[in-house]
């Protein structure tokens, strides 16, 4: 990057610290900065800019962002475990929507539901300012890392990385990917496990050949149970999988009451996490022989939102028992290239228009990997998604309920005060 660029980025670039949502200190979030041997992070010793008020509303965002989530669990292998986070990868491919333009920039919003980028843009450095409790929070980090040695566009600082530091607290790198390559490897690999607070300790072994840029989004939640299982109501019990029995460690609670619902088909609980907004709704069949898989996958977008939606205002009816598996999953998304061409995003890997980052560059591929751990005190679950850009060559009922979760099952992690699916997943076999 020459110095002409480098100069125009501190100078007009709005500065904020790497966060996540809110402040570490107040939501109990472990991100710390960290110095990185060969990335020199640009814009640092500019102040910060002033915290954006709160929004009336996400509308625009949780439409996108839950669209997007149903668009990606329709396109995932139906025969297998699925967890991912709609809201990350989302939240990568927007701030690359900030540098393109064309058709590029038009079908990148399309497919992640974009109608208003201001708007968007808007809800989305609201969100990211959110405050959270010490018992649930989110917290979300972006970056960019750059080149040196690159042509550049112009205009870069103020159109690209302005607004990835203003709207996506996009922290910027600069490091030689040629000479420096197994370093900058290693600070990257760092930022994630530190912005993961270690559940992705890395995601690559080496730099892709011809990469000049990489965007990277982590995303880390944890949430305390309101009403917490305990390690004395939990023991062995058969999970029916897709694939054939398994004994699995299985938590129980015993007369509680929790938002329920049973439309005939398919059967929904909301376990809420302690202190703030964000719950897990976990839906089953309703009636014996049917499958979880086939239920959902009938169901168009609208309908799979309606049925999430159906909880919000379900009656509390006292559970009987409560039986959740203890488990932890992990997961890569297979093929997420192929699956976005086939959401609409297609000239980004090809005749890409990102005039405002640099000419001649497209996306060579975009990652995505998620854990999640379910345990008697609550969940964590951690997401990343890095896309890496090429130079081209290229009321209550007295009637109790059981709610036994031994058989495949769907999940959302939804943040109830804007709707946002923040992580997503389906358990056929433990």
């Amino acid at each position: 990057m020459n110095k002409k660029i480098i100069s125009l980025l501190l100078g007009a670039c709005l500065c904020t610290s790497l966060a996540g949502c809110g402040n570490a200190d107040n939501n109990g979030g472990n991100v710390t900065k960290q110095n990185h041997s060969a990335s020199k992070e640009l814009g640092s010793d500019i102040a910060d800019g002033a915290k954006p008020a709160p929004v009336d509303s996400y509308e625009e965002l949780k439409n996108g962002v839950n669209n997007f989530a149903f668009d990606l669990y329709e396109a995932l292998p139906e025969d297998s475990n699925c967890f991912y986070s709609p809201y990350s990868i989302s939240s990568a491919l927007s701030m690359l929507d900030q540098g393109a333009g064309g058709e590029t920039k038009n079908e990148l919003e399309a497919a992640l539901g974009i109608k208003d980028l201001s708007t968007w843009n808007t809800e989305m450095q609201s969100y990211l300012n959110k405050d959270w409790s010490k018992q649930t929070y989110v917290n979300t980090a972006n970056s960019i890392w750059m080149t040196t040695g690159k042509d550049w566009a112009a205009g870069i600082s103020d159109d690209f990385l302005l607004p990835a530091k203003t709207y996506y607290h996009g922290e910027i790198y600069e490091a030689d990917f040629s000479e420096q390559a197994d370093q900058v490897v290693k600070d990257v690999n760092n930022w994630v496990n530190e912005h993961t607070n270690q559940m992705i300790p890395s995601i690559m072994d080496e730099l892709p050949a011809g990469t000049v840029m990489m965007l990277i989004n982590a995303v880390y939640f944890e949430g305390k149970w309101m009403i917490p299982f305990t390690e004395d109501n939990t023991y062995d019990d058969t999970f029916h999988g897709t694939n054939g029995d398994s004994t699995v460690p299985m938590m129980h609670l015993y007369d509680e009451r929790f938002s329920y619902v049973d439309n005939g088909s398919i059967k929904g609980i909301t376990l809420p996490y302690d202190g703030d907004s964000v719950v897990m709704k976990v839906f089953l069949p309703s009636k014996e022989g049917d499958t979880i898989t086939d239920l959902f996958n009938s169901l168009s977008s609208d309908e799979k939102q309606a049925l999430i939606n159906s909880l919000d205002n379900a009656d509390s009816p006292e559970i009987e028992t409560v039986q959740l598996p203890k488990f932890t999953d992990e997961q890569s998304i297979n093929g997420l290239d192929d699956i976005l061409k086939g959401l609409g995003i297609q000239s980004a890997y090809t005749s890409a228009d990102f005039s405002k980052i640099a000419d001649d560059i497209a996306v060579s591929s975009v990652s995505h990997r998620a854990k999640v751990i379910v345990d008697e005190n609550g969940t964590k679950a951690a997401a990343e998604t890095d896309i890496m850009i090429a130079e081209t060559a290229l009321e209550i009922p007295e009637e109790t309920y059981n709610f036994i979760v031994d058989q495949p099952f769907v999940y959302v992690i939804e943040d109830q005060d804007t709707g946002m699916i923040l992580f997503m997943g389906r358990v056929n076999d433990l």
